[in-house]
C-alpha cells in the first residue's frame, strides 16, 4: 500500500471514519463514501494506483463536510459538494506531502505528478499549496 494512502486512511481513522479496502471491484470503479454511516470504501484494484490517496482523501472530505447520501464517484467538478470534497482532499494531502519541505523547495508539479491530479483540479491544488505556505 502506498505510504500516502496509509496516511490518509490513518487520518480517516483519527476522525472517526470507518474504512474498507476491497479487491472485489473492477479497475474502473472509483472509491466511494457513505457520509451518513461515516464510512469509505477504497477500490484497491483501481487502475491508477497513484491516485488512490487523492480519491480516499476526497471521500473523507465528503464525510468531514457532512454531505448526505451515498457518494460513489470521484469527479472533477469544481462546484458544489464535489468541489468541497476536492478542496478538503487537497487540505488533507498538501500537509502530508510538504511536511518536510521548505517553501523555496516546494514544487507543485511534483505534487501533481505524485497523486496524478487531473488537469481540471490543478488550480485548486496549487491554491491549497500556496495557502499551506502562507
Amino acid at each position: 500500500m502506498n505510504d500516502y494512502l496509509t496516511q490518509v486512511l490513518n487520518y480517516a481513522f483519527e476522525h472517526g471514519i470507518g474504512v474498507e479496502c476491497s479487491n472485489d471491484f473492477c479497475s474502473d470503479t472509483p472509491c466511494a463514501s457513505n457520509p451518513d454511516a461515516r464510512r469509505i470504501v477504497i477500490n484497491m484494484n483501481f487502475h491508477d494506483q497513484a491516485q488512490l490517496p487523492l480519491q480516499a482523501a476526497h471521500e473523507v472530505g465528503h464525510i468531514l463536510n457532512q454531505h448526505s447520501g451515498f457518494m460513489y464517484m470521484f469527479t472533477l467538478l469544481k462546484q458544489g459538494q464535489e468541489a468541497e470534497a476536492n478542496r478538503t482532499a487537497f487540505h488533507i494531502l498538501v500537509p502530508m506531502y510538504f511536511a518536510d519541505t521548505d517553501p523555496e523547495d516546494a514544487n507543485s508539479q511534483n505534487f501533481m505528478d505524485a497523486f496524478h491530479v487531473p488537469e481540471p483540479l490543478v488550480g485548486m491544488a496549487e491554491d491549497e499549496i500556496k495557502n499551506y505556505y502562507r
